[in-house]
This record gives structure tokens, sequence and C-alpha cells, in this order.
């Protein structure tokens, strides 16, 4: 019988890698509007020159439970020994919210204040030097 596997995945930044250990089969159940989705994906690699392969060999909008049990009953006949699983929760609408409205500033808006600026200042270095009129 194949053993179940959590979901096992390498963040890299903020993209989440999937690592499966093929030969496996992969179930994923999602939910959209409160109902499930659920896959069962075969992954192997060609002996030959490495690359990995994978194949969508379920999808039907059952629960998790279904899926794997799906999954378990044909893993035998494709020589799996692992089924990666990973079961989303389903999720409550999200509600849009409130926004803060900017502060109002009361009152009457302050005038701008006249200053006289100070002539600039001259460095030490500059005071022994003249002008050029």
């Amino acid at each position: 019988m194949a053993t179940l596997h959590s979901w096992t995945s390498v963040g890299i930044g903020d993209l989440d890698v999937f690592v499966p250990s093929p030969p496996c089969l992969v179930v994923y159940t999602s939910y959209a509007d409160d109902e499930p989705e659920s896959s069962v994906t075969y992954f192997w690699q060609d002996d030959r020159t490495g690359q990995l392969h994978h194949e969508l060999v379920y999808q039907q909008p059952v629960s998790f439970e279904t899926a794997v049990a799906w999954a378990q009953e044909h893993a035998p006949t494709r020589n799996v020994e692992r089924i990666h699983v990973k079961h989303a929760r389903a999720r409550k609408a999200i509600e849009p919210k409130a926004r803060a409205k900017p502060a109002v500033k009361r009152g009457a808006p302050k005038k701008a204040s006249a200053k006289k600026t100070a002539p600039a200042r001259r460095s030490p270095a500059a005071k022994g030097r003249k002008r050029k009129a």
C-alpha cells in the first residue's frame, strides 16, 4: 500500500516550488464557492534522461477523502509507493474593508509667514578672496 506524505515544497522568495519524490501520485483538493475540486496527478522520472514528467489522471468535484481513496486504489497499477497530499481549506469570502477617510483640517488655512532670509554666510577660506566686479 502507498504511503501518504504531506505536500513538500521549497520556498524561493514569494514562490512555493513543489518537490515531488517520483514516482508518486499527488492529491490536491481546493474549494471554489465552498465546493471541492479534487485532482490526482502522476509524477515520474525518465530513467534514461532524468526528466520529470507529470500526467493528470483524475479530476472530479469530490471530497479530499474520496480523491485519496481513489489514489490509494490506483497506486499499485503505476508502481507508486508515495502519495503526496494537499488539502486547501475552504476560504470564507473576504469582505471589503471600509477605507479610512483622510482627516479634514478644520479652521482657516494659515498664511505663509513672510520671513526674511539672512544672507548666505561665507566660509572662512573665502574671507581673504575678493569678488570680481
